[in-house]
């Protein structure tokens, strides 16, 4: 059986594929925050023509989560997960997040 896997090469793929797991909750934080950059970007130029408690909420709401991902992304550069487990439940959530924050870009730009 150890024979078959060295044959196809996947003996190697496993490492790679454990590497970008470990990875992925940065690569998703740093996603969210481009995500969040092209939000305050819409909720400024919003902010200097309305001027309202909302747009004002919108913006600190956005400067709170990408505040968020930047501390996020920090810990995740000194701190890289060692098992499987310990990289999915942060990609897990950061995942979620980004599916949030991409449906609420979507809605703003609209």
């Amino acid at each position: 059986m150890l024979m078959e896997i060295n044959l196809f090469g996947l003996s190697n793929l496993i490492p790679t594929l454990f590497a970008l797991v470990k990875s992925s909750a940065l690569i998703t934080s740093i996603a969210n925050i481009v995500l969040l950059i092209g939000m305050l970007y819409v909720y400024l130029e919003r902010y200097l023509k309305v001027k309202s408690k909302f747009t004002t909420t919108l913006v600190l709401f956005t400067l709170l989560f990408l505040a968020q991902n930047i501390l996020f992304s920090v810990y995740f550069v000194y701190n890289l997960p060692e098992t499987i487990i310990n990289a999915l439940l942060p990609l897990i959530f950061l995942g979620l997040e980004f599916a949030a924050l991409a449906l609420l870009l979507m809605v703003t730009r609209e």
